[in-house]
Formats: C-alpha cells, structure tokens, sequence
C-alpha cells in the first residue's frame, strides 16, 4: 500500500519537532493511507484524473478513469487525498484512546471509518452508495 504522506508531512502538520514519535508514525502513516483508500472503495479515486484535449476523463480498456501520472510516471495523488490523510492523522494523534474526533456514535453503525474532518474533506471523491 502507498503511503500518501511522508513523516516530514505528518511532522509539519501536528507541529511534533522531536524524533520521540517516529514509531508512532511509522505505524499510523500506513493505517491511515489505507483508511482512506478503504474510505473512498476505489483506487482511482484516489488520484488526479487523466483529461483528453476536449477535457473529457481518459478511461481504461475497463471503463475505469486513468490516473495523471508526474514525470516519473507516478500517478498523482489528488489534494484532497492528502489532506484527509493529514487531518486524520492529527486527529488520531490528539486522541489516542479513541475520545474527542474519534468517538464512533452509537447511531453510525458498523463501517465508520474516518473522523468527521476526513470525511468531509473526501466526501466529493466517494461514490454514494447504498446498502
């Protein structure tokens, strides 16, 4: 699984200016990063799509968006990716023992994933599903 943000990332973001939390990290970025891909169902939600000159999305022989790629062929991750895994992370960080961001209402039933302020952020990119 890709990790979508860096240690420096994380670092930034939560203000941490010690190394005292780099297990930590090291734990979290991956579980995080793949939360969010969990959150979102399907992997090319995940990233930046490829437009064709009249600005319709390129698709797979399957159907499927194509991911832009940088200039090492990676695809793009989309911001809005990012910055869901950043505030996920933070929010994981602050409460550890699940309290605050992280309380899972009894109402919200099996599946709750992310805090509130990551799922905002993805929301847009998620495909509305029914059960």
């Amino acid at each position: 699984m890709r990790e979508f943000i860096t240690p420096a990332d994380a670092r930034e973001q939560m203000r941490i200016d010690s190394d005292a939390d780099d297990r930590w990290l090291a734990i979290w970025i991956p579980v995080v990063s793949a939360a969010v891909a969990a959150w979102l169902k399907e992997e090319w939600r995940l990233y930046v799509l490829q437009r064709d000159s009249a600005g319709k999305l390129v698709r797979d022989i399957a159907g499927r968006p194509v991911p832009a790629e940088d200039s090492n062929g990676e695809p793009i991750l989309h911001p809005s990716v990012i910055a869901a895994t950043l505030l996920e992370l933070a929010s994981q960080y602050r409460f550890r023992e699940g309290e605050g961001d992280n309380v899972v209402p009894a109402d919200a039933g099996h599946g709750y994933v992310l805090s509130k302020a990551a799922t905002a952020q993805l929301a847009p990119l998620r495909r509305t599903t029914v059960a």
